[in-house]
């Protein structure tokens, strides 16, 4: 997860943006079309009308972060932890930039920070003064998450993709937007599925859902997004701070 737990090293970034499991995978096929029926029925939960195929609706997802050089928006995260059958909420500042830079920028105290510029990415831990490194080209995980995030690897190449069933389309979505489940085509031992929330005329994810493969999951919620707004790129590199201590992983 983006968060990192006190008790144990943490996959960076598998969870940011993308990174994901479905439940249930019975019935049709993902991306299969739904009825002409169906696509045409309204309800509180949903737009009015939606394309036949969910790939239509990844394939605008991917046009729109094709058309974004930078990002920047505040966040909120809810990780659901099963081993205790517990939510912890926090929240914070999010920035993008292509190629391939981002910073999580947690608003707490005792929640780390991470830093991608491209090729290093550095997690913060302020409460204990200690900076971890490592290189971006050495983690497939954190890898894989950019895909989604910068483009340069189709989605539709990526992952299976449906619409969401009822019971997420009731918990996530709304007139304006609509649910998709997708699932990565290769195995992942971090990460099973994803649920993005896009926003039905832009193809904006507004929010999504990491679902993990040890149970746990991720709710990442985006609000006053701001796109192509010429953010700096060294806004994504940490200087190390006196009195901070740094290793390389």
């Amino acid at each position: 997860t983006l968060r990192r737990e006190k008790d144990h090293t943490m996959d960076p970034l598998t969870t940011c943006v993308l990174s994901f499991q479905l439940l249930c995978f019975s019935g049709p096929e993902l991306g299969a079309g739904v009825s002409a029926q169906t696509a045409e029925v309204a309800t509180a939960q949903q737009p009015a009308w939606r394309p036949d195929k969910a790939s239509s609706v990844l394939t605008q997802v991917q046009a729109f972060y094709d058309g974004t050089t930078d990002l920047d928006a505040k966040f909120s995260q809810t990780y659901w932890n099963p081993s205790y059958g517990s939510n912890t909420k926090t929240n914070g500042k999010l920035k993008l930039k292509k190629p391939g830079m981002m910073v999580w920028d947690y608003a707490g105290k005792s929640d780390a920070d991470y830093y991608a510029d491209g090729k290093e990415l550095a997690m913060v831990e302020h409460d204990t003064r200690q900076v971890i490194r490592t290189d971006v080209a050495s983690n497939n995980e954190l890898t894989a998450a950019m895909k989604f995030l910068f483009g340069g690897q189709k989605l539709l190449r990526e992952f299976k993709v449906r619409y969401a069933k009822d019971d997420r389309i009731k918990k996530y979505g709304d007139k304006d937007h609509h649910v998709l489940e997708l699932k990565p085509k290769a195995k992942n031992k971090h990460y099973k599925g994803l649920v993005l929330v896009v926003h039905a005329t832009t193809g904006r994810v507004d929010s999504f859902v990491v679902y993990n493969t040890d149970g746990s999951s991720n709710y990442f919620q985006l609000r006053d997004i701001r796109t192509n707004s010429g953010i700096p790129s060294k806004a994504f590199t940490f200087k190390n701070k006196k009195g901070y201590v740094e290793t390389r992983e």
